[in-house]
């Protein structure tokens, strides 16, 4: 009977330090865009708003940097942490289950960061590790395909002076129980492609809207955003040159 006893009180004792080690870390990440009070904020190359077709997701390139001149690499290196789309974009008068309103035209998503440094998101890999001190990058896109209907923005932030939220880097997994962070797009300020809170970066646009909070962009085939770079460094070339050549005696 002691053996008995004792066998089912170690049993106990594991699950209940199994349960422990399960919740000795876990924080949740709360993301989103502002409500945009009747103006338009999130908004496609020609200046509209975006559609039940596009989808946001919050994650991360690990060791990668993604660059302008280097978007046929990023589906390769881009690990989802979440993702606010529509599941049926024809209707987009149905609410927000999966955490894009078309309606109102705003995302926002609640998503825990475990111990393991995972996401419990289902959209995520669960073999997908995201680091403490990893950049966090919000990508919208309507496909991640490259092709010429595709339009993308990447955006991150990187200068913390003035945010209202919580930085955009992915916290210790081991926080304790109950530890959250707010990731505010109102403090992005870098567009790797597409604009930010009134600024376009690089990318093909028709329109520019007086006020925007998000903008995609057309995504350059990647011989193309080579071609771009390579002439805008050449004038800036030629340009020194013509400076240089003015100031000689």
């Amino acid at each position: 009977m002691k053996s008995l006893t004792f066998t089912r009180s170690y049993a106990v004792l594991s699950l209940a330090l199994a349960w422990l080690c399960g919740t000795a870390g876990a924080s949740t990440l709360f993301w989103g865009s502002p409500f945009p009070g009747g103006t338009p904020l999130l908004v496609d190359s020609n200046g509209q708003p975006l559609d039940g077709s596009y989808s946001f997701e919050i994650g991360s390139f690990g060791a990668f940097v993604p660059t302008y001149q280097n978007v046929d690499q990023w589906v390769a290196n881009w690990k989802v942490f979440d993702r606010a789309y529509d599941p049926t974009p024809a209707d987009p008068f149905d609410g927000d289950p999966e955490g894009w309103n078309t309606e109102f035209g705003f995302f926002a998503g609640t998503v825990d960061h475990n111990a393991a440094g995972g996401s419990d998101s289902p959209d995520a890999n669960p073999l997908d590790v995201f680091a403490q001190g990893e950049k966090i990058y919000l990508w919208a896109y309507n496909s991640k395909d490259i092709v010429p209907t595709s339009e993308w923005a990447l955006v991150t932030d990187s200068n913390l002076v003035g945010n209202n939220g919580d930085a955009w880097i992915f916290p210790d997994p081991l926080d304790p129980p109950g530890m959250s962070y707010d990731l505010q797009l109102d403090d992005a300020d870098e567009a790797v492609i597409g604009g930010v809170n009134g600024v376009q970066g690089p990318g093909g646009y028709t329109s520019t809207p007086p006020l925007f909070s998000l903008q995609t962009a057309v995504v350059p085939e990647p011989g193309s955003a080579f071609l771009l770079f390579a002439a805008a460094a050449a004038h800036f070339i030629r340009r020194s040159r013509r400076l240089t050549r003015s100031v000689m005696p």
